[in-house]
């Protein structure tokens, strides 16, 4: 898969809905960078500070990354995991997972954009904050 300089990550409570939210990205562009982070061990529903920091680990340090999530514990754990990794450039989304990861990455494949560009066309529209 070919990286572009921003990188999208995809976290859910549930495996197959970042898997398939990852593949309909893929459809959209498939030289953005795109991750899942979805369920526990054994199938189990929930998020993982460890997966989540496991994912990153695959991501090139030289991309910025732009965290999407579904609901509560999946925020709070990706915001740890941006606290932990305070020398990489990682932003979390406050989009919809599936609306806004869709328009950040098909706004990160157009040219080289930063990767506060690519949140704030997410997020236009699509806030979960009010």
């Amino acid at each position: 898969m070919a990286e572009n300089r921003v990188a999208i990550l995809l976290i859910s409570h549930v495996k197959a809905l970042a898997e398939g939210a990852r593949e309909l990205l893929q459809q959209a562009n498939p030289e953005v960078g795109v991750y899942a982070c979805g369920g526990l061990d054994g199938g189990e529903i929930g998020t993982s500070v460890d997966r989540i920091e496991a994912v990153v680990e695959e991501i090139d340090p030289e991309n910025a990354i732009l965290i999407f999530y579904d609901i509560g514990s999946a925020k709070m754990n990706a915001e740890m995991v941006q606290e932990m990794y305070e020398d990489r450039n990682i932003a979390i989304c406050n989009a919809p997972i599936i609306e806004g990861s869709y328009v950040a990455t098909v706004t990160a494949g157009l040219g080289s954009p930063t990767l506060a560009e690519v949140k704030r066309e997410a997020e236009e529209g699509y806030s979960k904050e009010g």
